[in-house]
C-alpha cells in the first residue's frame, strides 16, 4: 500500500513528493517554488509531460523524467504521459539549428506505440489500477479542429509575435540567418494548446520537463491565465553536460538508447561507468532508487560510486539479470576476473576471414571505416589484448575487439 504523499527511503524516514525530487536534484527552476512545493505535497495533482515521439525508443535523457514521474504517482498525483502525435510532425525546434526531416503520420504512430510498451515493461509508469497514469496522444485535439475557430482565435490571438521571436531558439535562428518555417515558429503555440487542453479537460496545474523547455512551458502557463484567469505552473530539470558542453547520453554513434537492440545492456553499462566524476553523485540521485543516505556514503569512493551507478541504472532499465551480467563481463575483460563474456555485443563473422574495419562497420559498432582507421592510428584498437595500428588487418578467428576506452565487440567465426 502506497503511503500517498509521502515516499519513504530505505531507512525508513519520509520526505513528501516535491522535497524529495528537490533533494534528488531534480528541481532546476519553478515558476514559485513555494507554491509548486505545496501542490506536490497534497496528494492528487495532476501533472504532465510531453514527449516527442520521432524515434521507437526512449533514451538516456528521458530517463530522468520517467524517475521523476515514477517518484510523483508513487506520491500519489495522476501523471500524464503526452505523446506528441500532433506536434512531432513538426518536431520541436528548442535548441536546433536547423529544420529536422519531417516525419509521416504512420511513423508517428508506430513509434508512439514502442514507446508506449516500453515505458510499460520498465514498470517505472503505472497505466492500470488505482491512480493509473494517462498516456494520451495529442493528435486526440489537434488532429480534428476548426482552423479559425480552435486556433486562430481561441489560442493563436493571444499569443505576441513581438515576445516570441525574442525566444533564444528563434533569435539564435535568426541571428544566423537560418531558415526558421512558420510551422516550427507555431511549436510553441502548440505546446502551449497541449497545457490548456490537459488544464481544462483534467484540471492539470503542473507541467514538466528539461530546463531546455522552461520558454516552451511559460506559453502554456501564459495561455491558461489570459484565458480562464487561472494559475498553473512549471517545474524544470536540469540538463546534464559533461565538461565539454555535450548532453550526457549523446555519443558519436547517437544517443544511449533504452531499447536493449538499439543500444545493449553491456553497451548502456559502459557509459555509464564512465561518467564524469563531478556528474556521478547527481546522477546517483536521478538515475536509481538508492537511499540518499546510502549515496552520500558511496561518493566517498569515486570510482565504486560509478560502478554502483552504471550497476543500478541498468538494473532499472533492463533489469538485474543484464545489469549482473554487464558487471561481470566487464570485470572479466578488465581483467579483475576470468571466463567467457555474455552481454558483449556479439558479431558473426560471414567468412573466414575479414578486415577488422569491416567488421565494427557491419556490426555497427563504428560508423565508418575511417573512423575505425582513425581509431587504430590512435591506438585506441586491441584484438585480445594486442594493439591493432592497421584498420584493414585481417581477422579469422574468434576474438574481442576494443576500439574504445569501454566499447567492446565479440567475434565468432
Amino acid at each position: 500500500m502506497v503511503n500517498k504523499g509521502t515516499l519513504t527511503s530505505q531507512e525508513g524516514k519520509k520526505m513528501e513528493a516535491y522535497d524529495l525530487l528537490n533533494h534528488r536534484d531534480f528541481v532546476f527552476q519553478t515558476t514559485d517554488a513555494r507554491k509548486v512545493r505545496k501542490l506536490l505535497n497534497t496528494p492528487g495533482a495532476t501533472v504532465y509531460e510531453g514527449f516527442d515521439p520521432s524515434a521507437d525508443s526512449l533514451h538516456l535523457g528521458h530517463l530522468l523524467s520517467l524517475m521523476a514521474m515514477h517518484h510523483l504517482q508513487k506520491a500519489g498525483h495522476r501523471v500524464i504521459f503526452i505523446l506528441g502525435g500532433a506536434t512531432g510532425l513538426i518536431g520541436d525546434p528548442t535548441g536546433k539549428k536547423t529544420s529536422r526531416k519531417l516525419l509521416s503520420a504512420q511513423d508517428i504512430a508506430a513509434n508512439g506505440e514502442k514507446m508506449k510498451k516500453q515505458v510499460e515493461e520498465m514498470g517505472l509508469l503505472r497505466f492500470s489500477g488505482e491512480n493509473a497514469a494517462l498516456m494520451i496522444d495529442n493528435s486526440r485535439w489537434m488532429g480534428n479542429f476548426s482552423f479559425l475557430n480552435d486556433f486562430m482565435i481561441k489560442v493563436a490571438k493571444v499569443f505576441s509575435v513581438n515576445e516570441m521571436v525574442k525566444m533564444r531558439t528563434f533569435a539564435d535562428r535568426l541571428k544566423d540567418e537560418g531558415s526558421l518555417t512558420l510551422m516550427e515558429f507555431c511549436y510553441p503555440v502548440l505546446q502551449a494548446w497541449d497545457f490548456l487542453e490537459l488544464f481544462e479537460q483534467f484540471g492539470c496545474r503542473l507541467q514538466i520537463g528539461g530546463q531546455d523547455q522552461w520558454a516552451n512551458i511559460l506559453q502554456g502557463a501564459s495561455l491558461i491565465k489570459k484565458i480562464h484567469g487561472a494559475e498553473v505552473h512549471a517545474l524544470t530539470f536540469p540538463l546534464l553536460t559533461t565538461a565539454s558542453g555535450e548532453k550526457m547520453g549523446k555519443t558519436e554513434k547517437g544517443p544511449i538508447w533504452l531499447d536493449p537492440k538499439k543500444t545493449s545492456p553491456f553497451d548502456f553499462y559502459q557509459y555509464l561507468i564512465q561518467t564524469p566524476d563531478q556528474l556521478v553523485p547527481q546522477m546517483l540521485r536521478m538515475f536509481t532508487f538508492l537511499p540518499l543516505e546510502e549515496i552520500e556514503k558511496a561518493i566517498l569512493n569515486p570510482r565504486e560510486a560509478q560502478r554502483l551507478l552504471a550497476f543500478e541504472t541498468t538494473k532499472v532499465v533492463h533489469g538485474e539479470e543484464e545489469a549482473v551480467k554487464a558487471r561481470r563481463d566487464t570485470e572479466k575483460l578488465f581483467g579483475k576476473s576470468e571466463g567467457g563474456t555474455e552481454a558483449v555485443p556479439t558479431f558473426k563473422m560471414s567468412a573466414a576471414e575479414m578486415p577488422l574495419d569491416e567488421i565494427l562497420v557491419q556490426a555497427k559498432s563504428l560508423p565508418s571505416k575511417s573512423e575505425v582507421k582513425r581509431r587504430c592510428q590512435g591506438g585506441a584498437v586491441q584484438i585480445d589484448g594486442q594493439a591493432v595500428t592497421d584498420s584493414r588487418q585481417t581477422v579469422n578467428k574468434g576474438c574481442v575487439i576494443r576500439f574504445g576506452k569501454g566499447s567492446f565487440l565479440k567475434v565468432e567465426t
